[in-house]
């Protein structure tokens, strides 16, 4: 991703740009223009972010990483 995309620094699943918890809402909006139609496709990589995080993301429940991750990437 280019500079000033709100991309995640890890381990605290930060915005690089704003400090917000990535997916912040402009990480999420970029997403969404990359991703376009292809909402299953934009699901599957975030599937796969949250894996990453939950080894990382240690106190987050399983409800809340579904709902940082995954629930917003439905149409």
């Amino acid at each position: 991703m280019a500079t000033g995309e709100h991309t995640p620094v890890r381990p605290a699943w930060t915005c690089a740009t704003c400090g917000q918890d990535w997916p912040c809402a402009s990480a999420r909006d970029q997403l969404c223009e990359e991703y376009g139609e292809q909402r299953v496709n934009l699901a599957v990589y975030m599937a796969t972010q949250l894996g990453h995080a939950a080894g990382e993301l240690t106190t987050a429940t399983t409800t809340q990483l579904y709902e940082r991750f995954i629930a917003w990437t439905r149409p």
